[in-house]
């Protein structure tokens, strides 16, 4: 959904002029608050374990009574699948082999031998943010391993005005940390073949000055961001656009 549709709570209004103030005080912050240095560039499925609101398929082999719907079932909220039988299974966290086993060793206790498969059919639970200048930008859900350069093309092309030749990939580490990469869109290289894993942000500044305060802070607390956080966003977005 597109940042201008949102609306935006007083409190929200006020938590972005704090930061903006914050930012605009404070020294001029390196591109990462972190020494950490995570760029990956070969395709890595391990962060994709499930998660709440996931879509699950589960199929039990010869037991058309212990099968959810063909449409797939939610993970819920807590973490669980609700299943025939079994009730709630937790599954957050695990790979679609791990829950398949996990399901196996339940239904042991009222099947012989049962055989099951699991397939995701959405990972709703695994988003990257794309924010910045750019048609469409908003939270998009991973399926699967994304370069950087495959994530921008979610955003429906860049705006009049984008840096193409700086884009900025953000990955939040905890509190206040964050590592930030950067590449080059205009002329595209290895750089930009980096690995989005889900959490990361990319940002598409605007040739001069941005609103990053404005447009962009509203949305992410939207998302539960902590105000450290949020600030720490802050000040490396605005380096990037000062630099």
């Amino acid at each position: 959904m597109p940042l201008g549709s949102q609306s935006v709570p007083s409190f929200a209004r006020i938590l972005v002029l704090v930061v903006f103030v914050a930012a605009c005080s404070a020294p001029a912050a390196p591109r990462s608050t972190t020494d950490r240095d995570t760029a990956s560039f070969a395709p890595d499925r391990g962060a994709f374990t499930l998660g709440p609101n996931d879509l699950v398929h589960v199929s039990v082999f010869g037991q058309p009574d212990f099968t959810p719907p063909a449409t797939g079932v939610r993970v819920a909220p807590d973490g669980t699948l609700s299943l025939p039988l079994l009730g709630a299974v937790p599954v957050e966290g695990l790979s679609a082999e791990e829950a398949r086993r996990t399901i196996e060793a339940g239904l042991e206790r009222y099947l012989k031998a049962p055989s099951v498969s699991v397939s995701v059919l959405e990972h709703a639970s695994r988003r990257f943010f794309l924010f910045g200048e750019v048609q469409e930008p908003g939270p998009y859900p991973m399926d699967g391993p994304l370069t950087a350069l495959e994530a921008l093309s979610f955003g429906g092309g860049f705006a009049s005005g984008a840096k193409r030749d700086r884009v900025a990939l953000i990955r939040p580490h905890g509190e206040g940390e964050l590592e930030v990469l950067t590449f080059n869109a205009r002329t595209p290289g290895p750089d930009g073949l980096v690995q989005v894993l889900p959490g990361d942000f990319l940002f598409v500044s605007q040739s001069g000055a941005g609103r990053f305060s404005a447009d962009v802070l509203p949305y992410l607390q939207g998302f539960g961001f902590t105000l450290s956080q949020l600030s720490a966003l802050a000040l490396a977005y605005d380096r990037l656009y000062n630099d």
